[in-house]
């Protein structure tokens, strides 16, 4: 028996993310990651760490298929080389963004090598744009965004573009400092956490020992799910100032 299916979630998905796009003018933004019970996310260097069992990884991939796009941060394409496509259950791949602010992708990541969908690749406005050209060469499109305060890409304005072009949904897999930026830019609407019986000791979600400055993150309204031997948390951040 499958208990880790929440159908409520998936079949109001498409309508409220078209309802949201239409209101924001902007995609809604779920954040989906995996921890152990203390916490952390990957090992202390940083190296690649399965933590989901194989029922948690199913739920993931469906949480793709309902997405319209996937995004990820250069640091987890240079650690994985992911494909972030749909295998384990049916259903479209979504659009795979990458942010990669100053265009640090190598010409031989995989994801540049899809011939189903062209990797997006949001950069700042001020590179070279030889590079630019060289990586559109090899059939990634690159989205040229603002800079934020630390000449990253600035999130609100990368938003604003990818609902220009329709895109009503995104997931947000990771790593830590692109969960970190999101969560810190208040520009989560929802989160889905796997939480995974083991004890690690490794590294946590947030890369930054203050998230929001001056604000409390809050998540309600919470559920939990069992899943496999897993624990899956359905949640909706709520900011509080303090």
């Amino acid at each position: 028996m499958d208990n880790c299916r929440k159908e409520d979630w998936f079949d109001r998905l498409p309508v409220q993310s078209q309802e949201f796009l239409d209101r924001h003018h902007r995609p809604l933004v779920t954040v989906s990651y995996a921890q152990s019970v203390d916490g952390s996310i990957a090992t202390r260097n940083r190296e690649q760490l399965q933590l989901s069992s194989r029922q948690s990884m199913v739920l993931t991939h469906r949480i793709r298929a309902a997405s319209d796009a996937i995004v990820i941060g250069i640091n987890t394409l240079l650690a994985d080389n992911p494909l972030l496509t749909v295998r384990l259950v049916e259903g479209p791949n979504p659009q795979p963004i990458v942010l990669d602010s100053n265009l640090r992708i190598p010409l031989q990541a995989r994801l540049l090598e899809r011939t189903d969908r062209r990797c997006w690749l949001a950069c700042t406005d001020n590179n070279n744009a030889g590079r630019i050209n060289g990586i559109e060469n090899r059939g990634a499109e690159v989205i040229r965004c603002r800079c934020d305060r630390l000449d990253r890409v600035d999130l609100p304005n990368l938003l604003q573009l990818l609902g220009e072009r329709g895109i009503r949904s995104i997931m947000v897999e990771g790593g830590s400092q692109v969960i970190t930026s999101f969560i810190e830019a208040r520009l989560v609407d929802r989160m889905i956490i796997t939480i995974v019986p083991r004890l690690v000791g490794g590294l946590p979600v947030f890369d930054r020992p203050a998230v929001g400055i001056g604000s409390l993150l809050r998540l309600n309204p919470v559920t939990y799910q069992s899943c496999g031997p897993d624990i899956i948390l359905w949640a909706q951040p709520q900011w509080q100032e303090i």
